[in-house]
């Protein structure tokens, strides 16, 4: 969930059907999500779940609107967030004070992260909260026990990354998203070898490689895609490197769709997430992950918004692609120098390039540039892929 992914082939990713694999037959297919027949011990569990959670929100003063509540049914996804009453423009759903998110600034093993820091340096910039995942997630004593157990297993996460490869390649081919979840893989197994393990094995009385293994490591990969947040930057901050990633309890429960009706606003003491459309009784609060297209939803979190709404859907063609239109209707040696000829000026103008795409929106066409700055400005941006690479 970085800000952008290099594919090497998006075309028709506007056309990502909701329905794309035979357990995913909803409508609007969720996040993690695991079917439970009603009142089985899966659903009592996730009760119990909770309830442990919402007591852990009071305990550590994360304010919840009594206008609206955590649930599994009405929602689109697993876990949802219901309007009790009525809502205004404005108001104000909860309250996170930030010491409760979880990020490598406030696991139980800051201080082991702040001392090799240096040794933890990574594309993705994931690595500390990787690694505060890693230790939280399996600590019995963590202070983010109620929060994490929301998510007893995260087996149940379904992104593309954990789909057979022959089911990727029949259900994916076009739409880019293979090409990402090769680097994904790659990036993930590179990472985990060559700066996990080595941190892991400097500090054995905290980490153990048979507990914290490479299947975990991913699953926590996948776990950070679908549900972190990233602080914007200041607009005089656009220079800076993106801040790293963090976990924000209750934010995450809210789902997404294109026409938000939530946003998550940011202060020094605190996060809020506050309404920003009108919503009515027992209807479900929307947060946004973004202005994300289907395969970047597909990607990143394993569902699609279905036609028509998402209003951010793409399509990308590659430029290179264009190029070799260009070439084939060239009629004479001559044409064919001269399109080769511009196409090498473009490149020197960097207004093309051989891994750039042109994406095509709902109303309009944006290059690489365009969409770099599009996402910058985005509300809430989260981070769009594992590998931070060249925007497509």
């Amino acid at each position: 969930m970085a800000d952008g992914s290099a594919l090497a082939s998006q075309g028709g990713a506007g056309t990502v059907s909701t329905k794309l694999r035979g357990t995913r037959a909803a409508s609007y297919p969720c996040r993690a999500c695991r079917v439970v027949a009603e009142n089985s011990p899966a659903e009592d569990c996730s009760t119990d779940a909770i309830s442990g959670f919402l007591g852990w929100c009071k305990k550590v003063g994360l304010e919840l609107s009594p206008k609206v509540c955590v649930s599994r049914e009405g929602t689109v996804a697993d876990y949802g967030m219901l309007a009790r009453e009525d809502l205004e423009v404005g108001e104000v759903l909860f309250t996170i004070p930030r010491a409760v998110l979880l990020s490598q600034h406030t696991t139980s093993i800051q201080a082991l992260l702040e001392e090799g820091q240096a040794s933890l340096q990574s594309q993705s910039g994931w690595v500390p909260l990787l690694l505060s995942l890693l230790y939280e997630y399996t600590a019995r004593n963590s202070y983010w026990q109620p929060y994490l157990s929301l998510w007893p297993d995260l087996k149940s996460l379904d992104h593309p990354m954990f789909w057979p490869e022959e089911e990727r390649v029949q259900l994916l081919q076009g739409t880019g998203i293979l090409e990402a979840v090769d680097k994904d893989l790659a990036n993930i197994h590179l990472e985990y070898t060559s700066l996990i393990l080595p941190f892991m094995e400097s500090h054995p009385d905290i980490f153990d490689p048979k507990l914290h293994t490479l299947e975990l490591y991913q699953r926590l990969v996948a776990f950070v895609m679908a549900y972190s947040f990233q602080e914007p930057l200041d607009e005089d901050e656009d220079e800076k490197e993106p801040n790293p990633p963090m976990m924000v309890p209750m934010a995450d429960i809210l789902n997404h769709v294109a026409s938000n009706n939530a946003n998550l606003e940011h202060s020094p003491e605190c996060l809020r997430m506050v309404t920003t459309q009108p919503v009515c009784k027992g209807q479900e609060i929307f947060n946004t992950y973004g202005q994300m297209a289907n395969w970047q939803l597909v990607h990143m979190y394993g569902f699609a918004e279905p036609y028509p709404g998402n209003t951010n859907d793409t399509a990308d063609i590659q430029m290179v692609t264009v190029r070799k239109a260009a070439l084939e209707r060239a009629r004479t040696a001559a044409e064919q120098q001269l399109v080769s000829e511009q196409w090498d000026f473009l490149c020197q103008m960097e207004m093309v390039g051989e891994e750039g795409a042109f994406v095509i929106g709902w109303e309009e066409v944006l290059t690489e540039e365009e969409l770099s700055m599009t996402l910058k400005k985005a509300v809430n941006y989260k981070k769009t892929t594992f590998c931070p690479l060249e925007m497509q």
